[in-house]
């Protein structure tokens, strides 16, 4: 099991550092929502995270991605060299962006969300509409499948990967319920530092993600 997390460290690293989810987050506590709406959104992410991951792993499981020569399993590691692939093409994108000003139209709405909808998008913003979090997902849980693990163990490696991938923009929110009354003076600098550096970052990750998810895909075919 622990081979298994050390194996998928980097993913879920790279998955909490999703600026615009902690901007999200940041925005929320800010407003005096933060232990309330921001708990939904986390658990949004968090749910979702684990859910789709689990999917695939059963999905991976049943058709035999756990035996190393199977079909499946290489499969599994083709698709892992695609999505890298796929990421370099994103971090070209994001780069070619990187001088537009101001967040994203979506974050004017947060400060009027509801409890279910502040979960709702958590939900979105950690897979369906993140092009960095949605193929890191599938690659976990490629990984996850991959695994010859007893399936108890299997449950556990994919609740704690998505703790870890909740971690970053479960800061934040920290702070919000630990020291209300300082929440905007400490988080006011670093929302407006992620926001301005939002491009840069997520052009950084792509090409470091991209290259880790060819490298170990060609790695296994090649094992």
């Amino acid at each position: 099991m622990l081979p298994v997390l050390a194996d998928l460290l980097t993913l879920g690293i790279a998955i909490a550092i999703s600026p615009l989810a902690i901007v999200a987050v940041i925005l929320m506590a800010t407003a005096g929502k933060g232990r309330t709406n921001g708990t939904a959104f986390i658990l949004g992410c968090y749910t979702f995270a684990i859910v789709f991951i689990g999917i695939l792993v059963i999905i991976g499981r049943a058709t035999g991605t756990d035996e190393p020569d199977s079909g499946p399993h290489i499969t599994i590691d083709v698709i892992e060299i695609i999505l890298g692939a796929g990421l370099l093409v994103l971090a070209l994108m994001q780069w070619r962006h990187r001088s537009e000003p101001g967040t994203p139209k979506w974050m004017d709405s947060l400060d009027g969300l509801t409890l279910w909808k502040a979960f709702f998008v958590g939900i979105l913003i950690s897979g369906p509409l993140s092009p960095k979090d949605l193929p890191l997902l599938a690659a976990a849980g490629g990984r996850i499948s991959q695994a010859a693990l007893p399936i108890e163990e299997v449950v556990g490696v994919i609740l704690i990967f998505g703790v870890i991938g909740v971690a970053a923009v479960a800061i934040p929110w920290l702070f919000s319920v630990i020291s209300p009354s300082t929440v905007e003076a400490r988080l006011t600098g670093p929302r407006t530092w992620l926001v301005s550096n939002h491009a840069v970052i997520m052009t950084v990750l792509f090409v470091v993600l991209g290259f880790k998810l060819i490298g170990s895909g060609v790695a296994d075919l090649a094992g």
